[in-house]
């Protein structure tokens, strides 16, 4: 099994950096298979997502694959594999960054794999971008800073990577949120929420008006409950605590928000808005009454 090199003459052996993963729980009694089934297993699946999915198999899949997925049992395995007839369709495909997929030459040929590679290659990056700015910074990413990772590359692979990500489960944290102007935004579910993105992407919009109002409606629809007027003062929104009075009214006062109503705690003068288009006055006050001093009083 040899990686494929275009420009250069077949390489006569396979020459990879091996990661090492722990894929079997300890002190797990399992008999272990032979060297010839894993084999078998590698080409099995290397093939299966060649002629099923016209994709390459990621050398973490193949890596876990073998018991331990120890370094100098996988290169063993691979090596005996290299000069096995029967596996003489199963290359590896190493990325200018060093990436490597594996693939069958059965079911995709050298060029196409390469291609396929640089596709796989940007995928990671947009993902690892995107990852960052969730986790680090709280931030979304802009469509545009993805594209800046792939400067060359054509707009017809760049739309295939990002539909390629919306497909497979290792990108499943990967989300996309569209601006009222049409502009696209990435996050990672696991450091940035779906309504956090949302909060972001409506305070990006630069309308402190609509932002309270649509944040309002989505909780008065979601979950039913009203909004206390206090969460507005966090800095994600964008609003200036001094100003969010007076962008409160004016919010109330525009006719295309006529939902959105406000409802003050006589005892606590706590103030909270939510949408008549999902809540009736009767139930807000219940709620509101409720978080404000029922809570308090049964302890």
């Amino acid at each position: 099994m040899n990686t494929d090199d275009r420009g250069a003459e077949a390489a006569e052996k396979i020459l990879i950096e091996f990661g090492a993963e722990e894929t079997v729980a300890a002190g797990k009694d399992i008999a272990e298979p032979t060297v010839g089934e894993i084999q078998a297993k590698i080409a099995g699946k290397v093939r299966a997502d060649g002629e099923e999915h016209g994709a390459l198999t990621p050398s973490e899949v193949v890596f876990a694959l073998v018991p331990g997925s120890q370094q100098d049992k996988i290169t063993a395995l691979l090596e005996g594999m290299a000069a096995d007839d029967r596996y003489a369709d199963i290359k590896a495909v190493t990325t200018a960054s060093g990436m490597v997929f594996f693939v069958s030459t059965t079911y995709i040929d050298t060029d196409e794999a390469f291609a396929k590679s640089r596709i796989e290659e940007g995928k990671e990056k947009m993902a690892e971008k995107v990852r960052g700015d969730s986790r680090v910074r709280v931030a979304l990413t802009p469509a545009g800073a993805l594209y800046a990772l792939m400067p060359e590359t054509e707009q017809d692979k760049f739309a295939a990577c990002l539909g390629g990500m919306r497909t497979e489960a290792r990108y499943a944290d990967i989300q996309e949120v569209t601006a009222s102007n049409g502009d696209r935004y990435f996050h990672s579910d696991i450091g940035l929420s779906g309504n956090y993105a949302k909060i972001l992407l409506r305070a990006m919009a630069n309308d402190p008006c609509a932002t309270i109002a649509e944040t309002v409606r989505d909780a008065s629809r979601i979950y039913p409950k009203p909004t206390n007027c206090l969460l507005f003062r966090k800095e994600a929104f964008g609003i200036a605590p001094d100003e969010l009075e007076a962008i409160t009214v004016e919010t109330l006062r525009k006719p295309e928000f006529s939902d959105i109503k406000r409802m003050v705690h006589p005892s606590t003068g706590a103030a909270y808005l939510y949408s008549s288009r999902y809540m009736d006055e009767a139930q807000v006050w219940t709620m509101i009454d409720w978080i404000e001093v029922g809570e308090a009083n049964n302890p």
